[in-house]
């Protein structure tokens, strides 16, 4: 049922992560009582203690919840928990797959709102974060600081509060990510292009068009899944 792993520094952490993919991924449903403990700590090889450890994480997170005397179950509300995405969930390429691909979907948006809604001293702003990028160059650390600090910048342009806190999250989990895709394209021409794409975003949402800076946001992501091998052309 669960998949074996080396002993990782911290048991609690690592039985809690497989069990929460099952539940996100609906394996375990809502509602559906989890294997006791005596099961979990036989699969896992750890003491029942470890298991509990694991649990009580889970429901600190709202996604187990204990009945005294019957066990553990899928919370009943699971998917009207706080939205989350931890940094683990990037150490797995589907699931780092799912998470640029709502990135996209979420970031082309608010690329087309800030084009609609961006007031002058934003857009002044997102250029500033635009000469960044530029000025990062060949320095791929630079150049993933830069590149996060023009996505946010984009999406307070939407001047939709919900947009931007969303992309601070999202922002904060894949800073790693970006990263290390910065990393992996140094010393090619996807440098290049990335910077070119910045602009087209810039432009579109300079001159308000707001289907153009939805669909250059849209290329300039799916550009960058495409090129790791996470999204295929017809993807986009």
């Amino acid at each position: 049922m669960f998949t074996a792993f080396d002993r990782p520094d911290n048991l609690p952490d690592a039985i809690a992560q497989q069990i929460r993919l099952k539940i996100l991924s609906a394996e375990f449903k809502e509602g559906q009582k989890l294997p006791t403990e005596h099961e979990l700590s036989a699969s896992f090889q750890v003491s029942r203690n470890v298991v509990r450890e694991a649990i009580a994480r889970l429901k600190l997170n709202g996604l187990v919840e204990t009945r005294r005397g019957v066990g553990t179950f899928v919370s009943s509300n699971v998917n009207a928990r706080k939205f989350e995405v931890i940094s683990e969930d990037l150490l797995d390429s589907g699931q780092l797959k799912q998470i640029y691909q709502l990135r996209i979907e979420i970031e082309s948006g608010a690329a087309a709102l800030a084009a609609e809604n961006r007031t002058a001293d934003q857009l002044a702003a997102l250029e500033a974060a635009l000469l960044k990028t530029d000025q990062a160059g060949g320095d791929w650390e630079r150049g993933a600081e830069a590149a996060v600090l023009f996505h946010l910048a984009v999406s307070e342009c939407s001047n939709n509060p919900y947009f931007f806190r969303l992309m601070e999250h999202l922002s904060y989990v894949i800073h790693n990510a970006v990263r290390t895709m910065r990393f992996s394209t140094q010393g090619t021409k996807r440098v290049g292009h990335i910077e070119e794409e910045h602009h087209l975003i810039f432009d579109a949402i300079k001159n308000q068009d707001a289907a153009l800076a939805r669909q250059a946001m849209r290329n300039h992501l799916s550009n960058g899944m495409a090129g790791h091998g996470y999204l295929k052309k017809d993807d986009k």
